[in-house]
This record gives C-alpha cells, structure tokens and sequence, in this order.
C-alpha cells in the first residue's frame, strides 16, 4: 500500500525538487532572522554592512532566537541528504553528518573555547573558510537551545526524506 520515499529521493522529479525548494525557503527565513531582527555587526556576513542597517523590525520575537538553527540545520542536512541519494544509510549519515557539524559550531562558541580563538582567528586572515568559522565562534555565544533546534532540524530533515508515500 506505502511504497518508501527512498526511491523518491533518489529520482529527479517533482518531489526532490518541492524538498529542495522546502530548503531553500528553510535557508531564506533563517537568514531572514539576521536581516530583520539582529544586529548586522554580530552576523559576521552582514558585519560589513552594518553602518546601512535601519532599525530592527524584531519581527520574529522570542522564536528569532533559535529559528536560525532550526532553519539552517534543516536545510543542510535536507540537501546534503538529497546529494547523497536514496538508501536509508544515507539519509541518516545525512541528518548526523549535519548534526555533527551544527554541534561542532556551537561548541566552539562555549566561553571557554571561543576565548582561545581570536589569536587563531589572526593566523588565518588569509583563509576565507577558517578564518570565517573562527570569527563566527569568536562572535557568537553558545546557546543549547541552539544546539537543540539544530537537532530538531536535522531529525526534521531526516523525517521528510523518510516518511512513506502513499502508492499511486
């Protein structure tokens, strides 16, 4: 009567491409958190842009705090899931490859580690991705809800890839 979404996933068609469309607009609302309701200083891509932010719409509330790491994770893990094709196997390394990453980010805003990433930060100035992810922690706080909804969003991820569909 089910038939399993593994073969969903793993053909192009219309409901890879409503998933990947569902992650992009996952990408979109995330990043809309930073433009509406942050501080452009703290974000580190919107950092150079700060001197143009007008006020803070502050649209998103209490939810703007950990709706960027549900979105995000959810969106990468989803595409990552997606690239990675169609076996059950690979739709959980998906959502725990992402959850790794989202964790290891998190962590090294902890106070005790991020203290230690300003003079790593300087050794890599010239390095786009290091110094880029070393700035991030440097200037983000640890936050477990954050840790949280990043799991939320990768379980998420993992349970739209992994849903039966009705058989047709």
């Amino acid at each position: 009567m089910f038939k399993s979404t593994t073969v969903l996933i793993g053909q192009a068609g219309p409901q890879r491409l409503a998933l990947a469309a569902s992650a992009l607009i996952a990408l979109v609302l995330g990043t809309g958190v930073y433009l509406l309701d942050r501080d452009w200083a703290s974000a580190l891509f919107l950092a150079p842009l700060a001197g143009f932010q007008g006020e803070r719409a502050e649209l998103f509330g209490a939810l703007g705090y950990v709706l960027p790491a549900f979105c995000h994770a959810y969106a990468f893990a989803l595409l990552l899931i997606l690239a990675l094709g169609r076996s059950r196997r690979a739709r959980i390394f998906g959502a725990l490859a992402w959850f790794a990453v989202a964790t290891g980010l998190e962590v090294l805003q902890m106070p005790r580690i991020s203290a230690l990433l300003p003079s790593l930060a300087m050794r890599h100035t010239d390095s786009p991705a290091p110094g880029s992810i070393l700035m991030y922690a440097v200037n983000g706080r640890f936050d477990p809800c954050d840790l949280a909804a990043a799991g939320l969003g990768c379980l998420a991820a993992w349970l739209i890839t992994s849903v039966p569909e009705e058989a047709t």
